[in-house]
């Protein structure tokens, strides 16, 4: 599942192909991605200029120039794809001359779409036309979605929220508050939206590793300096992650080169068997709070 620092490259992407385009036409393959009838949906979103591209936890929101937002949830395998519109980035055109391929593509199903655009990273759900001969696909929201709000629902839902651990006014004192009279396990605890904004399973692992601390720990059994390190560690993890380009697979567009070069630098994370890169102990993989945690039990106490 794309957690901050994925959620973060798709951010920086889209500011900086997107921003500015409007959306010429809007394409739905799956209905329950969306949370509005097509025809209104398709409605209130075209012909509206993309002003900016925010994040917030694992939310992408694309605030429109004329007012209101979408909102977009990756889940676990939802995936952002951006096309050019040229022969060189289909896989076949056949006779179809350069100024009709976003006809051949928004007149398309999704089964036809998989054998016509490379590098899709899946089953496209919303395709959306842009300026500039920009198509934008929004692939595998089975889980996912894409929701248009306005300003309160949208203020409603991001309220549910956590502190986002990127946050400039967010620091070590103010994540040992959170903490603070807490129980349970911290890894669940970290992984929470409700605590903390876009933490799941791969960098709670990351960063516990980091600090030294194992998943099973109590939240109560944490001291000071614990707590201080825990969060060091976590925006470190998530900065080193978006500085080296994440770990999904599937990149942003045909010419991205760049998502998912952090998959080799994890420490813990989906190594079972394999030794620790400190100690050499083999990590050890076990289920906490309903999902999988990986661990060295020499370094990690």
């Amino acid at each position: 599942m794309p957690e901050v620092p994925e959620m973060e490259i798709y951010k920086n992407y889209l500011n900086q192909w997107v921003k500015g385009k409007e959306i010429s036409e809007v394409k739905i393959l799956r209905a329950k991605s969306i949370n509005l009838e097509l025809s209104e949906f398709s409605a209130k979103v075209q012909g509206k200029r993309i002003k900016e591209i925010r994040r917030r936890g694992k939310y992408l929101i694309f605030d429109f120039e004329e007012g209101d937002f979408l909102l977009t949830h990756m889940m676990l395998d939802g995936r952002l794809f951006l096309l050019k519109l040229d022969s060189e980035t289909l896989k076949k055109t056949d006779s179809q001359k350069a100024e009709n391929l976003q006809s051949v593509i928004m007149e398309s199903s999704a089964e036809e779409l998989k054998s016509i655009v490379k590098d899709l990273p899946g089953r496209a759900s919303v395709i959306f036309a842009l300026s500039d001969d920009l198509i934008l696909f929004f692939c595998n929201l089975t889980l996912g979605y894409l929701h248009y709000l306005d300003q309160v629902n949208l203020d409603a839902k991001l309220q549910e929220l956590g502190k986002d651990p990127l946050e400039p006014d967010f620091n070590n004192q103010d994540f040992a508050k959170l903490l603070k009279g807490k129980r349970g396990m911290i890894k669940p605890w970290l992984m929470n939206p409700k605590n903390i904004s876009g933490v799941g399973n791969a960098y709670s692992n990351e960063a516990l590793f980091s600090a030294g601390i194992l998943p099973t720990r109590g939240v109560s059994t944490l001291d000071a300096a614990e707590k201080e390190n825990l969060f060091d560690s976590l925006v470190r993890v998530i900065r080193d992650s978006i500085r080296l380009g994440g770990d999904m697979e599937e990149p942003f567009a045909s010419w991205d080169d760049f998502t998912g070069g952090y998959n080799p630098y994890f420490k813990v994370y989906d190594r079972t068997g394999k030794p620790c890169l400190v100690c050499g102990e083999d990590i050890q993989k076990s289920e906490v709070g309903g999902r999988n945690a990986f661990f060295c039990p020499h370094c990690q106490k």
